[in-house]
C-alpha cells in the first residue's frame, strides 16, 4: 500500500470498511432468518399444541355429557360420528394436515380406534336411555365407554407432552443461538472496530509523516531562508522520494528543486565575490532564475566593458562640463521656481498620506473586532456540536432500552403461551387462567409492536442528529476559514496602515529634502565655476576607475555582449 496512489491510500482503506460492514451486514441477516425459522417452527408447534388441547377439553366434555345423560336419562349433548366430533372434525383440518412429528403422528393413529369405538358404543348407550334403561346405560358407560375415553384422553395427553417437549428444546436451541449470535456479533464487531483504527492509523502515517518533513523543510526555507540539507535530512528525503504516490513524487520534485537552488547560489556567490566567468547553464527555456542570472551576467560583462572604454573618454568630457557649467548656472534659477511649486504639491501629498494612515489604523481595529467576533461563532459552533453528539449518544442508550423492551415482550409472550397450554391442562379449572394468558400475550404482543416503532423513531432522531452534527460540523469549518480569512486581511490592513506610516515619513522627508534641494539650486549657480577645475579632477579619477574595473574577471571579448538581445540565450544542445 505504500508505493500506491493517495487516492489508491484512500479508496482502499474505504474498501476494507465496506467489507467489514458486509461482513456484518451478512451475519446479521442469516441470524435473523435462523431466528425467523425457529419463531415460525416455534409458532406452528404452539398453534398444533393449542389444537390437541382444545379436542382434549372436548373430550372431557363429551365423556360428562354422556354420563349426565345415562344418570339422568336426559338428552346427550354430543355427536355421535367419530368424525363430525371436536377431535375427527381437527384431524381433518389443515392444522392436524400440518403435522410432521412422527411420534406425534403416531399418537393420532393410535387414537384412531379407541376415539371410533367411544363413539359407536355410544350409540348403544342413548338406546338404552331412550328406552328407560337407566342401570344398563350406566353400566355400559362405566365398564365399557369410560375406559377407552380415558385412553383417548391419555394419548391426547401423551402427544400434548411432546408438543411441551418439542417447545422446549427448541427454545434452548434459540436461546443457545442467541448466545452464540451475541458472540459473533461482538466478535466480529470489535475486530472491525480493531481494524478500522489500525488501518486509519497506518494510512494516516503514511499521509501525514512525509507531509511534515516536507512542511518543516519549506518552513524553514521560507521563514529563514535556509535551505541547507543535513546528513540525516538527505537519508530520510532518498527514502521519502522512493515513495511511488504523489506526496513522494512531490517530495523528490522538491529535492531536486532545493538542488539547482542551490547549485544557482553558489553560482551568485562566485559572482558576488567579483568573478563574471561563471557558465550558466539553463535546465529548459522556462528556467527563470538560471536565465534571469546568465542574462545579468552577461548584462553586467557588457556593462563593466562599455564602463571601460568610456572611461577613457571621460577626459574629453570634462572639458565639455566646463562649458556646460556655464550654462548650468542659468537654468538653476528656473530650476527654483521649479522646487517650490513641487515642494507645494507634496505638501498636499502629505496631507492625504497622513489621513490615509488613520483610515487604515480605524479599518486594522474593526478587523481585530470582526476577528474576535468570528473566534467567539467558532468556539459557540465546537459547542453545539459536542451538545448534538451528547444528543445522539443518549438517543443511542435509548434504543438499547427499546431492545432491552422488545426482548421483555418477546419473552412475556413465550411465558403466556405456556401459561395458556398450562390452563388447558387444567380444564374446566383452568379456562379463567387460560383468559388471563390470553390478555397478557396480548398485551406483550402490543408491547412489542410498541418498542418497534419507538425504536424505528429513535433510529430516526439519531440519523437527524448525525445529520446535524455533520452540518455543525461543516459550519464550524468554514468560520475557522473565515477566520483564517480574516487574520489574513487584518494583518494586510496592519500591513497598508504600518506602509501608511512609512510612507507619511517618507513624503515629509522629502518635502525636507526638497527644501535642502532649493537651497542646493541656488548654490548650484556659484559651483558651476568650479566644475571646470573639477573637471581635470575628474580626468585623473577615471584612470582609477580603470584600475577599479580591472579587478572583475571578465569574459574574453566581453564588448561582444553589447550585441546580444534582450531575453535567455542556451548553449548548444539545451
Amino acid at each position: 500500500m505504500k508505493n500506491l496512489k493517495v487516492r489508491a491510500k484512500l479508496l482502499t482503506g474505504f474498501a476494507i470498511l465496506l467489507l467489514l460492514t458486509a461482513v456484518i451486514g451478512i451475519i446479521s441477516i442469516s441470524t435473523s432468518a435462523i431466528f425467523l425459522n425457529r419463531i415460525e417452527t416455534m409458532t406452528k408447534l404452539n398453534r398444533e399444541n393449542e389444537g390437541i388441547v382444545s379436542v382434549t377439553e372436548a373430550h372431557y366434555v363429551w365423556r360428562h355429557n354422556l354420563v349426565s345423560a345415562a344418570a339422568t336419562g336426559g338428552e346427550f349433548l354430543g355427536s355421535l360420528d367419530p368424525d363430525r366430533c371436536a377431535l375427527g372434525t381437527w384431524l381433518q383440518g389443515e392444522v392436524a394436515k400440518g403435522i410432521d412429528d412422527s411420534e406425534i403422528l403416531q399418537y393420532l393413529t393410535t387414537v384412531a380406534s379407541p376415539h371410533a369405538f367411544i363413539h359407536r358404543e355410544a350409540e348403544g348407550v342413548i338406546t338404552h336411555i331412550n328406552n328407560g334403561e337407566h342401570d344398563a346405560a350406566m353400566e355400559m358407560v362405566f365398564e365399557t365407554i369410560l375406559p377407552r375415553t380415558q385412553e383417548v384422553i391419555d394419548i391426547l395427553n401423551n402427544a400434548e407432552r411432546r408438543y411441551s417437549t418439542l417447545v422446549d428444546v427448541l427454545d434452548d436451541e434459540i436461546y443457545g443461538l442467541s448466545v452464540v449470535v451475541l458472540t459473533v456479533n461482538a466478535v466480529t464487531l470489535a475486530l472491525s472496530v480493531v481494524i478500522a483504527i489500525c488501518l486509519a492509523i497506518y494510512i494516516s502515517s503514511l499521509i501525514s509523516k512525509p507531509l511534515t518533513i516536507l512542511s518543516e523543510f519549506m518552513k524553514k526555507a521560507g521563514t529563514v531562508g535556509d535551505i541547507s540539507l543535513r546528513a540525516e535530512d538527505i537519508e530520510v528525503i532518498g527514502k521519502m522520494s522512493q515513495i511511488k504516490d504523489e506526496i513522494g513524487q512531490a517530495i523528490g520534485n522538491t529535492a531536486s528543486f532545493v538542488q539547482h537552488i542551490t547549485s544557482i547560489a553558489e553560482k551568485m556567490k562566485s559572482v558576488s565575490e567579483g568573478d563574471l566567468t561563471v557558465d550558466i547553464e539553463p535546465l529548459s527555456a522556462d528556467d527563470v532564475m538560471s536565465n534571469a542570472l546568465r542574462q545579468m551576467i552577461g548584462n553586467l560583462n557588457n556593462m563593466f566593458g562599455e564602463i571601460h572604454l568610456s572611461s577613457s573618454q571621460v577626459t574629453t568630457g570634462a572639458k565639455q562640463i566646463a562649458d556646460g557649467s556655464q550654462n548650468l548656472a542659468q537654468g538653476a534659477t528656473e530650476q527654483a521656481a521649479s522646487v517650490e511649486e513641487l515642494s507645494s504639491s507634496i505638501a498636499e501629498i502629505f496631507t492625504k498620506t497622513k489621513t490615509n494612515e488613520e483610515m487604515a489604523g480605524r479599518a486594522a481595529a474593526l478587523a481585530n473586532e470582526i476577528r474576535g467576533n468570528a473566534e467567539n461563532g467558532t468556539r459557540q459552533m465546537d459547542e453545539m456540536i459536542s451538545a448534538v453528539q451528547d444528543i445522539n449518544q443518549s438517543s443511542q442508550n435509548i434504543n438499547k432500552v427499546i431492545k432491552v423492551i422488545d426482548d421483555i415482550a418477546f419473552q412475556t409472550n413465550i411465558l403466556a403461551l405456556n401459561a395458556a397450554v398450562e390452563a388447558a391442562r387444567a380444564g374446566q379449572h383452568g379456562k379463567g387462567f387460560a383468559v388471563v394468558a390470553e390478555e397478557v400475550r396480548n398485551l406483550a404482543s402490543k408491547s412489542a409492536e410498541a418498542a418497534k416503532e419507538t425504536g424505528n423513531m429513535i433510529s430516526d432522531s439519531i440519523e437527524k442528529a448525525e445529520l446535524g452534527s455533520r452540518i455543525a460540523g461543516e459550519t464550524a469549518s468554514s468560520l475557522k476559514e473565515i477566520v483564517s480569512g480574516i487574520n489574513e486581511s487584518t494583518q494586510i490592513v496592519n500591513d497598508i496602515a504600518k506602509s501608511s506610516e512609512e510612507q507619511s515619513l517618507g513624503i515629509e522627508q522629502i518635502n525636507v529634502g526638497i527644501d535642502q534641494v532649493a537651497q542646493v539650486v541656488q548654490q548650484n549657480s556659484a559651483t558651476a565655476q568650479e566644475s571646470a577645475a573639477a573637471s581635470e579632477e575628474m580626468s585623473s579619477q577615471s584612470s582609477l576607475l580603470e584600475e577599479l574595473i580591472s579587478q572583475f574577471k571578465l569574459k574574453d571579448n566581453s564588448l561582444g555582449f553589447r550585441h546580444l538581445p534582450p531575453g535567455p540565450h542556451f548553449p548548444d544542445g539545451v
